[in-house]
This record gives structure tokens, C-alpha cells and sequence, in this order.
């Protein structure tokens, strides 16, 4: 487990680097093809495995990416992981041959080999970085074209999905949006964005559910438009969000602030001293402690620390991160553990903050 036990501490170290409330992290995706290849759906084994070597050579002559992931050699609890992390899909998981991913030694920047397409580059950040990851992402892309992407003049990069034809690209923003979700509010802005061409999806995107009051809002269209044009159309979207999020927030401490503070306090004091912690239910906290953070109930400063929590504390993270076969008993004992020592060193609650 060692190559990706070091990933994730890696990627852990940066989970909280521009830490911010409402908005947890940016990503953005790209779908390439290698035109002398058919898609991966359609390829033998042979081509799969043909397909994987000829994207290896490619995108391990760029400095950063040496590490490359076999995903038959993977431990379950490893898939499992790196899948919680989002640096693999569900969908990569699936499929039985030649299938691989590369990350960079920052962990921040992978690339999925023969998922849907061929090649899947993402770039991921905390906070609210949709321009600043456009521009990696696109060096990256530019550093990989050798001249051998599928792509026609007039349509733009052709993909395996009729639905990413264009520019290929997805990017996505994850929310936390509790004042909305308790306000009920949630279905309308779902009904809302969709009609400008934005979808939302759960924690996992596509069939995933929402937990936490987490969402992940992404654009739909990419036949036609310029990648900076769209990133810069989602930025105005996520300004509206916010700032619905923060009136909505506001809303709830003025009509109920009695009952948030209880709610605040009693998780607090649970997470500061149960013994056992489920996954789920752990998640469901910490998304209320992000929230406290939020607020001024506690520091902001604790709220990058919540974040890894959130991830570290998936069953496939914890089983990589101690190295050894937990059950989950085990695992839900640590991860109290955790919650204990992380919590207790967090100064008492501010019930007096004015919101």
C-alpha cells in the first residue's frame, strides 16, 4: 500500500490550502482521445492494454507525472481510497484490462487511462480556484498533444459520449450548502441552473447522493463554446450561490438560532467524546462543524482540518492511511479517536458569537 498511502498524505497536506466557507473544492476535467485508437468501449483487450502503454509513454515525459498506478495490482481497500479522493471513478473500477491512472508527486493533478475515454485529466483544488486550475490543466493538456488527439475542426475533440464532444471539459464546484438545504430551498436552484445548462449532483457526482448538504454544480454544455468563456459563466453562477447561501445562512440564525446552537453543541460534544464514530454519521458532523467554522462558533482556521477529516475518515482512507486490515469496528473506534483528539484541542464553543 505504499505508493498510494503516500499519495493520499500528499494530497492531504494540501486539502485545506485555500480553505474557504460555502465553496470546498474546484475541479476541472478533460475527455481525450488518441485518434489512432479506438474508444475504449469498442477495443480488444489487446488494444486496451495497447492503448495504455501508448498513453504511459505520453504523459510520463511530462516532468511531474511519474507516478503511475496499475489498477489490477490495487488491494480493494486502495480502490476504494483513491476513489473517496476522486482520483479515480467507479467506472475506472469497473473495467478489467488495461486500466491505469498517473498522478503527479503533488497529488493534486492525475490522469484516468481508459475509463470512457481514453485519457481523463483532472486537476483538483480546495476553495474556489476554477481559473487557476483552468491554466494547469490546459499546460497539461498542451504538454500531452503530440498531434495524435481525435479532433475535428469543426466539432473540436471528439469523445466516447456524444455529450462531452467539443472541448471536452467539466468543470465542477462542490458546495456546502446547509441554509439553503434546511431552508428547502435546494430543488428550486436545481430547477433553476438546469434551465442555463448546470447540472447538480450528489458528493460522487452522477448518481451520487447528497450528504452533508454537500452538491456538486457542473457544466453541461461543450459543443460550441470556448473553455474560458464557460469557467467565466460559472463564476457568475457560483457569485448568485454564495451569496443565496449566505442570505439563506443568515435567515436560519435569525429565526432559529436557539436550535442551531444546540445542534452545534451537542455534535460538538459528541465528537468530543464518543468512542465509536460510524462513517456516514462522521460526516454528517463534520459537515455541521463546518458550518460552526463558518459562523465564528470556532475558529475558521479549523476548518482546512475538518475538510481532511471529512476524507481521511472514509473507510478506504483509514484502512490505507494505518496500513493494516481494520474491520469496521476497528475503523469505527479509530475514527472516534481521531475526532476526540482533533476536537478537544479546539477551544470551547463561542455561543456568544453575533451572527
Amino acid at each position: 500500500m505504499r505508493t498510494v498511502k503516500k499519495l493520499l498524505l500528499e494530497y492531504g497536506k494540501r486539502l485545506g490550502e485555500h480553505s474557504q466557507p460555502i465553496v470546498v473544492s474546484s475541479r476541472v476535467r478533460l475527455a481525450r482521445n488518441f485518434s489512432p485508437f479506438r474508444f475504449p468501449a469498442n477495443a480488444k483487450d489487446s488494444e486496451r492494454v495497447e492503448i495504455l502503454d501508448f498513453a504511459k509513454r505520453y504523459v510520463q515525459k511530462l516532468k511531474d507525472f511519474k507516478i503511475f498506478i496499475d489498477l489490477s495490482e490495487l488491494k480493494k481497500p486502495e480502490q476504494l481510497a483513491l476513489q473517496e479522493r476522486r482520483v479515480i471513478s467507479k467506472e475506472l473500477l469497473e473495467k478489467k484490462v488495461g486500466t491505469g491512472v498517473i498522478c503527479n508527486d503533488r497529488a493534486l493533478a492525475s490522469i484516468m487511462i481508459n475509463e470512457e475515454d481514453h485519457l481523463r485529466i483532472q486537476v483538483i483544488g480546495s476553495g474556489l480556484q476554477l481559473r487557476d486550475i483552468w491554466k494547469k490543466i490546459n499546460a497539461i493538456d498542451d504538454a500531452i498533444d503530440d498531434g495524435y488527439y481525435a479532433f475535428s475542426p469543426p466539432m473540436g475533440y471528439l469523445t466516447a459520449c456524444p455529450s462531452n464532444v467539443g472541448t471536452g471539459m467539466r468543470a465542477s464546484i462542490m458546495f456546502h450548502l446547509p441554509g439553503l438545504g434546511m431552508a428547502e430551498q435546494i430543488q428550486h436552484l436545481i430547477d433553476a441552473v438546469q434551465q442555463i445548462g448546470i447540472v447538480v449532483r450528489g458528493v460522487h457526482g452522477e448518481g451520487s447522493q447528497a450528504r452533508g448538504y454537500m452538491y456538486q454544480l457542473s457544466n453541461q454544455q461543450t459543443l460550441g463554446i470556448c473553455e474560458v468563456d464557460e469557467i467565466q459563466r460559472l463564476e457568475h453562477v457560483i457569485k448568485t450561490i454564495i451569496d443565496q447561501e449566505k442570505s439563506a445562512r443568515e435567515e436560519l440564525f435569525k429565526r432559529s438560532r436557539t436550535q442551531f446552537l444546540n445542534k452545534i453543541g451537542r455534535i460538538y460534544g459528541v465528537l468530543c467524546s464518543c468512542y465509536t464514530l460510524e462513517s456516514e454519521e462522521a460526516f454528517e458532523m463534520l459537515a455541521w462543524m463546518r458550518l460552526a467554522a463558518d459562523s465564528g462558533l470556532i475558529d475558521e482556521k479549523n476548518r482546512a482540518g475538518i475538510d481532511r477529516y471529512m476524507v481521511e475518515s472514509q473507510p478506504g482512507n483509514l484502512v490505507v492511511l494505518y496500513d493494516k486490515n481494520l474491520s469496521p469496528e476497528e475503523r469505527d473506534i479509530i475514527r472516534a479517536e481521531n475526532m476526540r483528539i482533533f476536537f478537544k484541542k479546539i477551544q470551547d464553543l463561542q455561543f456568544d458569537v453575533k451572527f
